[in-house]
C-alpha cells in the first residue's frame, strides 16, 4: 500500500459550513479524482445528515454544498453506503424503518436521478450485471431479506425485489443483517458484509448466483454497524479489503481492523503499509475502490478523513533453495506497481562473504538448475540479471540485498516475474536461488 494523500473532511461535521453532512463521515465513494462522503447522525437528537462532493480530492480539494439532506435523521442512524462510476452516484440511507429516500440515485454533480422507499441500512452497489451483458444497475439488500434487490439506473423502476431478486442467503446461516455489498466489474460476482463476516457468491446469470459461502468467518456481530468492504481487481490477485469490527469501542488499531484476503481461496494476505500509520479509530472504516487509477480510499468514521492508496498485489510462488545454517532464500517486492512508481525488491537471510543479485523474466518456470544442489528456475525466459551485490562478514542468513527501480512507461499489462540468487562464498558450484516473484504492471 503506497499511501497517496489524505483527505481532511472534518469541516462536513461543522454544521454551519454549507458542506455539513452529520456529526461523522459514514459513507464514502472515489472515483479516483473525486471523493464522495456522505454523513451520520452520532448524537441522541434528530439532526441533518448529506452528501458532499470533494472535488479533485488529492491535489486541491474543493467541497461542495452538501445534497440529498434529510434533515430529521434520528439519532444513531444516516447514511450507509455510497457507489459511483462514470454517471452517477447511489447511496444508502437509514432512518430506521422504510423512508422514501432509502436509495437514491444523483448526477456527478448532486442532481437528483431517483428515489426509491427502502430502509437502506445495509450498503448500495452499483451491479455490473452477469459479466456485463444482462441485469445491470443499482443492487442493496436490507436487514431480514436473503435477495438482492435491483433498480433501473436511469429510472429507478423495480427490476428485481426483496421478493425475486437473487438469493444471496448462504445454506443454514439464518442471520441476515447485511452491512455492504460489492461486485467484480468483470463477472458480476457479488460480495457482500453480513454479521461481520465477509460472503461471497459467483454469478451465473443476471438473477442467479451459485456457490454462496462464508469467505472469512470473522467473529459475528449482529448488530454492530459500519462492517464494509471493497472489492479489488488488481495486478496478479483480486482482493478483498474489510474491516473485522466485531466491536464499537474506541482506540481500536488500524492494523488489527483492516484486513485483506485473496477472492480466490479467502486466504488472507499481508498488508505492508510502507511506515504508514493512522491515529487510533472505532473500527468503522469504509472502502472504494477505483479500478482505472488501481487507489483504495479508506473513510475513518471518527477522525473524518479519507485516506488513499496505490494497491500493489505481489504473488509469492516457487521453492526456496535452502543455504547455509538451513536458512532458505527468501525475496520479497514492495512499492507501486504504476507507471513511474517505485518497485523494491529485497533478498534475505543469504550467506555472508557471498555474491547475490536478481534475476528477471516475462513468466514463470519450475525448472533445476545444472549445478550441485538441484536449486530450481524460477523466471522463463531469463531476460537479464540486475543488482549484483556483496554479503557482510556477520553470521548464516544475515545477507541481504536490494533493488529499487522506478517504472518506465509502456509497461501497462505487462508481467515481470523475478527471483534472487546468492553464490556462497562466491562459488558458482554453491548457488542457491529464492522463491519467485510475479507483478502486473498497472
Amino acid at each position: 500500500m503506497t499511501h497517496l494523500g489524505t483527505v481532511d473532511c472534518t469541516s462536513t461535521g461543522v454544521a454551519a459550513n454549507s458542506q455539513f453532512i452529520g456529526t461523522n463521515l459514514s459513507a464514502m465513494a472515489w472515483n479516483g479524482t473525486d471523493l464522495f462522503v456522505a454523513g451520520f447522525n452520532n448524537q441522541a437528537i434528530a439532526g441533518a445528515t448529506g452528501i458532499c462532493k470533494v472535488s479533485t480530492a488529492l491535489t486541491t480539494p474543493s467541497f461542495g454544498a452538501s445534497f440529498g439532506v434529510n434533515l430529521l435523521t434520528p439519532g444513531s442512524r444516516g447514511y450507509s453506503g455510497l457507489d459511483v462510476d462514470g454517471t452517477q452516484l447511489v447511496a444508502a440511507y437509514d432512518a430506521g424503518a422504510t423512508d422514501p429516500n432509502g436509495i437514491t440515485s444523483w448526477s456527478l454533480t448532486g442532481t437528483a436521478n431517483w428515489a426509491k422507499a427502502a430502509r437502506g441500512g445495509s450498503g448500495v452497489g452499483l451491479d455490473v450485471g452477469w459479466f456485463g451483458l444482462v441485469d445491470s444497475g443499482t443492487a442493496w439488500t436490507t436487514f431480514g431479506s436473503g435477495r438482492r434487490s435491483l433498480q433501473d439506473n436511469l429510472t429507478g423502476t423495480d427490476i428485481y425485489t426483496s421478493a425475486n431478486g437473487m438469493i444471496i442467503q448462504t445454506t443454514g446461516v439464518t442471520s441476515s443483517f447485511w452491512r455492504d455489498m460489492a461486485f467484480d466489474p468483470l463477472t458480476g460476482d457479488v460480495w457482500l458484509r453480513r454479521s461481520n463476516k465477509v460472503v461471497a457468491c459467483d454469478r451465473t446469470a443476471g438473477n442467479s448466483v451459485s456457490n454462496s459461502r462464508i469467505v472469512v468467518d470473522a467473529t459475528a456481530a449482529d448488530n454492530i454497524n459500519q462492517q464494509n468492504l471493497a472489492f479489488c481487481r488488481t495486478g496478479t490477485e483480486n482482493v478483498i479489503f474489510w474491516n473485522n469490527r466485531s466491536a464499537g469501542a474506541f482506540g481500536q488499531l488500524w492494523t488489527n481492523v483492516i484486513q485483506c484476503n485473496r477472492a480466490s481461496d479467502g486466504s488472507a494476505m499481508t498488508i505492508d503499509w510502507r511506515g504508514f500509520t493512522a491515529a487510533n479509530s472505532a473500527g468503522a472504516y469504509d472502502f472504494s475502490f477505483d479500478e482505472a487509477t488501481n487507489t483504495l480510499a479508506i473513510s475513518d468514521f471518527v477522525n473524518k478523513v479519507v485516506h488513499v492508496f496505490a494497491v500493489s498485489t505481489y504473488t509469492n510462488y516457487g521453492t526456496a533453495c535452502i543455504g547455509a545454517g538451513n536458512f532458505p532464500l527468501l525475496l520479497g517486492g514492495s512499492g507501486d506497481l504504476r507507471v513511474g512508481g517505485p518497485l523494491t525488491y529485497t533478498l534475505s537471510q543469504a550467506a555472508p562473504f557471498s555474491l547475490g543479485g536478481f534475476a528477471f523474466g516475462a513468466a514463470r518456470d519450475n525448472t533445476p538448475l545444472p549445478f550441485p544442489g538441484g536449486c530450481l528456475l524460477h523466471v522463463n525466459p531469463l531476460l537479464f540479471t540486475e543488482g549484483i551485490f556483496f554479503t557482510g562478514v556477520l553470521g548464516n542468513g544475515s545477507g541481504l540485498g536490494t533493488l529499487t527501480f522506478t517504472i518506465p512507461a509502456g509497461l501497462t499489462g505487462q508481467t515481470l516475474t523475478a527471483q534472487g540468487f546468492c553464490l556462497e562464498n562466491g562459488d558458482l558450484n554453491q548457488l542457491k536461488t529464492s522463491n519467485g516473484v510475479e507483478v502486473l504492471f498497472q
